[in-house]
């Protein structure tokens, strides 16, 4: 795709496109990756001038420190200004006929650069320099390194449309990036490891990379083409340091020296908490394909990761959300069983992105004492600031789980750092288990509280980063001060437990002696110590003067250029607009698929299945003839010959029976099957279709008046006697599984399902259980059509096999069943709870 003759790069459908090649540059020393960014454009057009527009992600600590342009071979120079400023000088400049470039930081903090008037065939090279303090992980029990350069921002979903609303600025508007299915961007990428960790064990689970020896240190590139359709991950773990530090010279006065001091607080395993965890996945289009099978693959981790005295909800969201119960589960076997069925069953299919509502909703869940969330998402969204708000009123700790080719890095680890929790990323293809064990040390970790550094400082520091409140196990302290001499020695961190009145050390550090001449650790300290000021009126000015003197690009300033053009180069017309289209991430929303880091050529998705239901609950409030093309179709599937009623009742449980021994009306209905499900919801709705049938976050299915009224319309010869039979009747999920899971599995030994099923029918089917659930008398006498013969619970016990089990069976479901009303399973079954 890449043309050497004519420097352009040209779409599938041979358009050339403006947006020539991406390549990185950087070094690994201790925890600061330093890096340079260098962006390729070209005017594709021969005849007319253009403004091209890209926008592109960072990572979420980097602190953008400088920029270079090069137009045709001149490099250029400009300065941060304030951004209104900015914008109005670059609109300036391109009407007046010259060029310009201007680079912003937009709300969801990521960037958009503006080329104004590149001339036919002009070809220009942007260079970014940034710096990030890196964030530790842990691999085996010992310290790890996950580091990713963002390259691809992934389509957002737009949570309300308060948000787009707020997007009134014409550059704001411009900022959404586009996607476009035929383009294919270069991406080049070269990393050297300084001694620190030059020994570690490297890996990348989402490019095939090469490492050489090379420059003092180890080398990393790509091994193989790249491109910008996924974010660049690279692993570094196996090597021994437990903190490390890194020095160098101050930007604003060089006789200064700046600290970065990283700790990661190591606790014993004995020291290890129970957890209330709330589970949350993402089950929203965009997780289609790669993403929900690695969630798949991640929520199993996370269910054989828990133990006896952990407590877990399960909830999943897209544009609604549905809890599987409506406080938290006890962790027990049957417990398990149900975790991992509903982890099987999970697909995304649920529509938008609607974080908030699910957050919100998860929150209010009740637990006996302290929970935290486990979210696990791609994070495709527009932005965070009012679920910042959320998480920090609801006081529960977000962790999350970020799954994709390109996760929102950004908004992710802002909400999670809110809230005190904390994030963990896994790529397609790389192993999930590492990543969910590290999530759950930090579930697990007591939480440190009046966190303390012995510095052994000869000297005061003329200013540091704050302590956190608290620290935990595996979470990263990175500390930034400003010295007026380089300092030596070793740094100690203390914390101490709730309630606890020692004080443990959490880690020691032996500071480097190693100087850096490079400043650029100093201005990412500055721009770390500013955004802890952020909010404080009275420090204005001080945060203005420090930007000033190192020279930081923020949410307030542009970075702006202007080339003045000789009067004959200027164009006589206004340059038409570009927006650099961003290729759609590999694996997302199930466009193609990533396997071990090296994705598949790109393909079509099939759409996402609407639901996995062989009929939808819509049944009840639409008659068949008016329902939608595909329920048609699949009712349809129902509709099924005698004989096929028989091949299939082996497997799925479904009932046929011969109509010689019914009466009349019941006879019609020879097989239950969706015509036969249709006409028994018309029968009930004499009672009020959300009396006979409840769809809402909690629960999906009849209610206990509905599977009465079911029970008492259809012969007991053709009720389910399997629990993928009671499926076919729309019980809910919640009711099945405390049936099989909880009930059956504690008598299995004496008694059958078909057994337990029957007897739980036959007391749900008793005239009293009717009166109970519909009291009113007109009502009841409105159903009594049917001419049912019922089972006699009595008569059951007194056939059975094990009568002894059975009694003990009758009592237990008898007194679950009392907590029973109309529309309300009780909570012990939605609990789990095998004693009722």
């Amino acid at each position: 795709m890449f043309n050497q003759n004519t420097a352009t790069i040209q779409s599938s459908l041979g358009q050339a496109m403006a947006l020539t090649k991406v390549r990185a540059t950087g070094v690994i020393q201790g925890m600061l990756l330093d890096m340079q960014l260098t962006q390729s454009f070209i005017n594709p057009s021969d005849k007319e001038h253009v403004e091209v527009l890209y926008t592109f992600p960072l990572p979420v600590d980097a602190v953008l420190l400088d920029i270079e342009v090069e137009l045709d071979g001149k490099k250029l120079s400009g300065a941060v200004v304030p951004r209104k400023k900015a914008e109005i000088d670059y609109e300036e400049a391109i009407s007046e006929g010259n060029t310009a470039f201007m680079l912003q930081e937009n709300g969801d903090r990521s960037y958009s650069l503006s080329i104004g008037n590149l001339a036919p065939g002009e070809a220009c090279t942007l260079s970014m320099h940034y710096a990030q303090s890196l964030r530790f992980a842990e691999v085996d029990g010992m310290n790890a390194l996950r580091i990713c350069v963002p390259t691809v921002i992934a389509p957002r979903y737009e949570m309300t449309e308060a948000v787009a609303s707020k997007k009134q600025n014409l550059f704001e508007c411009l900022t959404t990036p586009k996607h476009d299915i035929r383009v294919e961007y270069p991406f080049e990428i070269s990393l050297r490891l300084a001694a620190e960790v030059a020994g570690a064990r490297i890996a990348s689970p989402s490019h095939p990379i090469s490492v050489m020896p090379g420059d003092g240190g180890t080398i990393i590139s790509l091994s193989r083409k790249g491109n910008l359709d996924r974010d660049f991950v690279l692993c570094l773990d196996q090597f021994s340091q437990q903190a490390f530090s890194v020095l160098g010279r101050d930007y604003h006065q060089p006789a200064h020296v700046a600290l970065l001091a990283s700790f990661c607080p190591q606790i014993a395993a004995a020291d290890m908490t129970d957890v209330a965890v709330k589970l949350l996945v993402d089950c929203s289009g965009s997780m289609h394909g790669d993403s929900i099978q690695a969630a798949r693959t991640a929520l199993k981790e996370i269910v054989e990761q828990l133990s006896v005295g952990d407590h877990i909800s399960l909830s999943r969201f897209g544009s609604e959300v549905q809890h599987r119960s409506p406080a938290m589960w006890k962790f027990a076997k049957p417990i398990k069983a149900a975790a991992l069925r509903w982890v099987d069953e999970l697909d995304a299919s649920l529509g938008g992105t609607e974080m908030a509502l699910a957050l919100e909703s998860t929150f209010a869940i009740q637990s006996s004492g302290r929970s935290d969330v486990l979210m696990i998402t791609d994070g495709e969204i527009d932005s965070v600031d009012s679920l910042i708000s959320s998480a920090r009123a609801a006081g529960q700790r977000v962790f999350i789980v970020g799954i994709g080719s390109s996760p929102a890095e950004v908004h992710l680890e802002r909400l999670a750092r809110a809230s005190g929790g904390s994030c963990e990323y896994v790529a397609p293809g790389e192993d999930v288990a590492p990543a969910i064990l590290r999530m759950f040390m930090k579930l697990r970790s007591p939480v440190w509280q009046d966190i303390r550094i012995d510095t052994g400082f000869a000297s005061q520091p003329l200013w540091s980063t704050a302590l956190p409140a608290s620290v935990f196990k595996g979470e990263t302290l990175n500390m930034f001060y400003l010295l007026p001499e380089k300092p030596e020695g070793q740094m100690k961190l203390f914390g101490r437990l709730s309630g606890q009145a020692e004080e443990v050390e959490l880690g020691s550090l032996a500071l480097t002696a190693d100087l850096q001449a490079e400043s650029s650790l100093s201005r990412v300290a500055a721009a770390t110590y500013l955004s802890g000021m952020q909010g404080m009126t009275e420090q204005v000015s001080v945060v203005q003067e420090l930007a000033v003197q190192y020279q930081l690009i923020s949410a307030e300033t542009s970075f702006l250029i202007v080339e003045e053009r000789a009067e004959d180069e200027k164009p006589l017309d206004m340059p038409a607009l570009i927006e650099v289209a961003h290729m759609l991430p590999a694996g997302w929303g199930g466009l193609g698929a990533i396997a071990g880091g090296v994705c598949s050529a790109p393909v079509m998705a099939a759409p996402a299945a609407a639901g996995g239901a062989a009929y939808s609950l819509s049944m009840l409030a639409a008659p068949v003839a008016a329902a939608p093309p595909d329920l048609r179709s699949r009712l349809a599937t129902w509709k099924l010959s005698k004989r096929a009623a028989l091949d299939m009742a082996g497997e799925s449980g479904e009932r046929y029976m011969d109509a010689s021994n019914l009466p009349s009306p019941v006879a019609k209905w020879l097989v239950l099957d969706a015509e036969a499900m249709q006409a028994f919801f018309e029968y009930a709705s004499v009672v009020g279709a959300d009396r006979v049938i409840r769809r809402d976050m909690h629960y999906q299915g009849l209610t206990p008046l509905g599977l009465t009224l079911l029970l008492r319309y259809f012969d007991e010869q053709l009720w389910p006697d399997s629990f993928a039979g009671l499926r076919k009747i729309l019980l809910g999920e919640a009711v099945i599984e405390w049936l099989e899971l909880a009930i059956w599995e504690d008598c299995k030994d004496q008694l059958s399902p078909q057994q337990v099923i029957k007897l739980f029918f036959s007391i749900m089917a008793e005239p009293e259980m009717l009166e109970r659930l519909l009291p009113s008398q007109e009502k009841r006498a409105g159903l009594q059509v049917s001419g049912r013969t019922s089972a006699d619970t009595a008569q059951l016990l007194s056939v059975s096999a094990n009568p002894a089990a059975s009694v003990r069976l009758e009592a237990q479901l008898r007194k679950t069943v009392r907590e029973l009303d109309a529309v309300t399973w009780s909570e012990s079954i939605f609990l789990m709870n095998m004693e009722g």
